[in-house]
């Protein structure tokens, strides 16, 4: 018996193929990947358009919030749906570059886009904010709480959004005329008079008025164990 074999070129998507694919099968658009991912607007065109794609962390988070096999999604390997892991966990909504707390005391001198081009480290966070939020790592002791109630712990991850309105009772980060260095509290309105309030009460509460500014607030404490 003879059998004839016939040629043929099986056609093997790239991986902006792919992408789009799976982007139009899960309704998903650039902006929420660039949203989801806290990367910007311009490296998820880059993507989209097969200028580069994703590597290490961010290849595995894309093909999660794609709900596909990251294998399949960055090199064709396997099918789209084998291995997929369907239990997102928290709707992370972006990611904030950690800075310093002398970066936080000048943060409108920061240009924020160009941070995130740099190797700062990034922390991801589920908050609702601004893309100008910034991460912090809290210093010292003075809103740790040893008598209960909301306590920040030293070492700890916040993330603050600048473009939000402070109020009373929200913790705040804010900087001091006579320091370069901003601070942590929580800011405290009583009949038109303002205090920045520590957590610890070990530390004295301050009162503040043309002699700080508040730079924005805390949306997010984050533990790293």
């Amino acid at each position: 018996m003879m059998f004839t074999y016939i040629n043929s070129e099986i056609k093997v998507m790239s991986f902006e193929e792919r992408l789009n694919s799976q982007m139009e099968a899960c309704d998903m658009k650039a902006a929420e990947i660039h949203r989801k991912l806290g990367i910007t607007k311009s490296t998820v065109s880059k993507w989209v358009n097969g200028i580069g794609k994703p590597g290490g962390e961010n290849a595995v988070k894309l093909a999660k919030i794609l709900r596909c096999n990251v294998s399949w999604l960055m090199e064709g390997k396997g099918s789209p749906n084998k291995n997929v892991e369907l239990e997102l966990g928290p709707d992370l909504r972006g990611q904030a570059p950690l800075i310093s707390w002398v970066q936080a005391g000048k943060w409108k001198e920061i240009d924020m886009e160009s941070l995130r081009q740099t190797d700062a480290t990034f922390y991801q966070h589920t908050a609702n904010v601004s893309e100008e939020a910034f991460a912090l790592r809290v210093k010292g002791d003075s809103m740790t709480s040893f008598t209960g109630g909301k306590s920040i712990p030293e070492g700890s991850v916040i993330i603050v959004d600048p473009n939000m309105q402070a109020e009373h009772g929200k913790v705040v980060v804010a900087r001091l005329e006579e320091s370069d260095e901003a601070t942590l509290k929580q800011l405290v309105i009583d009949g038109g008079a303002k205090y920045l309030k520590p957590f610890n009460n070990s530390y004295p509460t301050m009162p503040i008025n043309g002699n700080c500014t508040i730079i924005g607030v805390v949306k997010q404490v984050i533990q790293d164990f």
